[in-house]
């Protein structure tokens, strides 16, 4: 830690666009606003249009990963756990179902906006 620099100025270190308190949390894929390899998540418990089908998915803190969806009888169901970092304006998710690095576009306490690598 730097001296003088405060949290949240830490959690953007090494450039990142975002903060990590705005990645961190769970959240809900807006398929209708998604398209190519761009993806749109909104924070659970924001105002979602309802939808059949929505997964989520969770950023915990220490770097912990954890994914559901709805299962055959639309019960949601846990797709797996894993992990993820943030590194300047990408972000890497171990998580079956979202293995990959995304370039952060977008990123607040609701929304949160990410482009496939």
């Amino acid at each position: 830690m730097h001296a003088g620099m405060g949290a949240e100025a830490q959690d953007k270190a090494e450039g990142s666009m975002a903060n990590k308190a705005d990645i961190e949390g769970e959240w809900v894929e807006i398929r209708e606003e998604s398209a190519g390899d761009r993806v749109v998540f909104y924070r659970l418990g924001s105002s979602i249009p309802p939808a059949r089908g929505r997964r989520h998915l969770e950023l915990q803190e220490a770097g912990r990963a954890g994914g559901t969806a709805p299962g055959p009888a639309d019960k949601y169901e846990s797709t797996g756990s894993g992990g993820w970092s943030l590194k300047g304006d990408t972000l890497d998710i171990q998580l079956p179902g979202w293995e990959g690095e995304y370039e952060i576009e977008h990123a607040d306490e609701s929304k949160l906006i990410l482009k496939r690598r």
